[in-house]
């Protein structure tokens, strides 16, 4: 039985329509009562049951999961580089830099603010604010303060600054394989560099102001255990470093070759190389080089990667039945050729969206809707709207990011509650400032 959508469009069907409706649902619920099966669970057995429903076949099934190996593959490839990364103590070593380049507590969520936000950009955040909570609750015993400030600090940071590019988390990885964009760091970087920088040095002024009186009892002490000066770069001793942690050397090579391709394609024409290529080699190449390449092969996330593999067939069920169709009619979107109206409400209707269906389930949802609306490769300002509100949501409530969730569960285990009104007191300046910055940029085309 189907009914056909006002105004003509595809036929959905109610079976598809009722599996579609009991997933989403199942998110909404999880995002509103902060209980219940996680969503990459909810996702999963959503996709199971999206093909034993019969809304999608399951040969159509192997089609979407086969359409997702690159998203899977690439995002294995950053936990695992983020987990060589720990390993590595390179973020310990950043955090113990911070602490003693700091004149002032008061400076402290400023540094850490600006440079969690810029390690983002380039660390999966689900994976970088799981190293950061212990850093942060390090930093708050060594100089005797509530930890608060600097968790709250760490989990807003990794929200603004993975907005930066495609390896900084997994909506704007998948934005950045299925929109069609030809070159996705170098367009990413070329849109959100401007505002996204402005907001993480601006945000870490303004959490620097916020947490004044809360790290005040630390100012009388803080020059004694902060410890003396350290270098950001570590003197001598590298090729015992590089032995020991081959990724200081494979990470940053690997990044600067998703560079130079982008480049080399936009201005000298050479065939596209598909952005997950490199990141995949590169990972493959850490881990056969790295000493302890078990453990850096276990830091991979299955529950991210079964999150995805049930949202590729979810979205193909919700395709075939017609239900795209049907959010595509009640939540309109303005087409390619009114840009201005298309960016206000692709990038405001993702900051809603994501508060309810969380952001990659919102952004798997709307990639086949601007599709059918005419948005591709060569519409940039359309994808870069849904990446940047998808992931700036974060910062709007608790509920709008996983890397929030993931510092409130950790905080608990460590006997520190952050509840959704402290979270949201900080949080919505900063969402406030860096949507603005980024709507500004985008509708001004800077």
């Amino acid at each position: 039985m189907a009914f056909v959508l006002p105004g003509g469009g595809h036929a959905t069907n109610y079976v598809g329509l009722a599996v579609f409706a009991a997933i989403f649902g199942a998110i909404i619920v999880r995002q509103v009562v902060a209980r219940g099966p996680p969503v990459w669970a909810i996702l999963g057995i959503g996709g199971v049951a999206t093909v034993a429903a019969e809304v999608v076949t399951p040969v159509g099934a192997g089609s979407a999961l086969w359409a997702s190996v690159p998203v899977l593959a690439f995002l294995a490839a950053l936990f695992v580089f983020a987990g060589a990364l720990e390993r590595s103590g390179v973020l310990d070593h950043l955090a113990r830099w911070m602490l003693r380049t700091a004149r002032t507590p008061d400076d402290l969520p400023w540094f850490l603010f600006v440079g969690f936000g810029v390690a983002s950009a380039f660390i999966v955040n689900d994976a970088l604010i799981l190293i950061a909570i212990p850093i942060m609750f390090s930093i708050a015993r060594r100089i005797d303060v509530d930890p608060k400030p600097f968790l709250l600090t760490a989990a807003l940071a990794v929200t603004v600054g993975s907005t930066l590019t495609p390896l900084g988390n997994p909506q704007n990885l998948l934005i950045s394989i299925s929109s069609g964009l030809s070159a996705p760091l170098l367009t990413f970087l070329r849109y959100l560099l401007l505002p996204i920088g402005a907001g993480l040095l601006l945000g870490g002024l303004y959490l620097r102001w916020a947490f004044r009186s809360a790290l005040a009892p630390a100012r009388a002490t803080f020059d004694r255990v902060r410890g003396p000066p350290i270098s950001f770069l570590p003197r001598g001793g590298w090729g015992r470093r590089l032995a020991r942690s081959p990724v200081l050397a494979v990470f940053p090579l690997t990044v600067v070759a998703l560079l130079g391709l982008g480049l080399s394609t936009v201005f000298l024409g050479t065939p596209y190389v598909a952005v997950w290529i490199p990141a995949v080699v590169g990972a493959a190449v850490l881990v056969a080089i790295s000493p302890g390449r078990a453990a850096i092969a276990r830091s991979v996330d299955l529950r991210i990667l079964t999150l995805f593999a049930g949202l590729f067939v979810v979205v193909a069920g919700a395709l075939s039945a017609g239900v795209i169709a049907l959010v595509e009619s009640a939540l309109p979107l303005a087409g390619p050729s009114h840009a201005a109206d298309g960016i206000v409400g692709i990038l405001g209707t993702s900051v809603l969206g994501s508060q309810l269906f969380s952001n990659v389930p919102w952004v798997g949802l709307q990639i086949p809707v601007l599709a059918q609306l005419g948005y591709n490769g060569s519409t940039p300002l359309a994808w870069i709207a849904l990446a940047a509100g998808s992931t700036l949501a974060g910062n709007v409530t608790l509920l709008g990011a996983a890397s929030n969730l993931i510092m409130v569960e950790r905080a608990e285990q460590h006997g520190t509650h952050v509840g959704l009104a402290e979270f949201a007191r900080y949080a919505l300046p900063l969402a406030g400032l860096t949507v603005g910055l980024t709507l500004a940029a985008l509708l001004l085309g800077v």
